[in-house]
């Protein structure tokens, strides 16, 4: 398999998770306004980090070079992760706890929905990212070219 296939197949993986997940978070803040934070846990990008890792390894099984046919995938996704600032982790837990307090004004209201939005938001601004670089370490390992003074950008 071409490295342009297996990019396309990692985008296209990463796509329908983020869908998966997220869905229309537009359409749901506008429409349906929640009030609470539902299935989107804050171990949420962790979940999808994991199924997009089972996704990578299987591809890696297919599409890995002849000399490291057999050897497991090596990817080092907690370094990412830590590569991703302690300000974006520390947004999303206090976006988190504005999300899940509802205070006596915003049950009145109806408004902590703008906090819900908000959490949701960095969460799949934090799970998009954690997927890119993922996808960026794995074709590395794969193409054996490492990405040198390249920004994580999508391509």
């Amino acid at each position: 398999m071409e490295s342009n296939q297996i990019k396309k197949n990692c985008k296209e993986k990463e796509q329908e998770l983020l869908d998966k997940y997220f869905g229309n978070l537009v359409r749901e803040a506008a429409i349906e306004r929640p009030e609470t934070i539902g299935e989107y846990t804050i171990d949420l990008p962790l979940k999808i980090e994991a199924e997009f890792r089972e996704f990578l390894e299987e591809l890696w099984k297919d599409a890995a070079p002849a000399e490291l046919k057999g050897i497991p995938l090596v990817l080092e996704e907690q370094k990412l992760r830590k590569l991703m600032t302690d300000d974006d982790r520390e947004g999303i837990h206090y976006a988190y706890k504005d999300a899940i307090e509802v205070t006596l004004w915003e049950r009145i209201t109806k408004t902590n929905h703008k906090d819900v939005t908000y959490y949701k938001g960095l969460l799949l601004d934090y799970t998009r990212d954690l997927l890119l670089v993922m996808r960026n370490d794995f074709l590395e390992e794969i193409t054996g070219e490492y990405i040198k003074n390249k920004t994580f950008e999508d391509d």
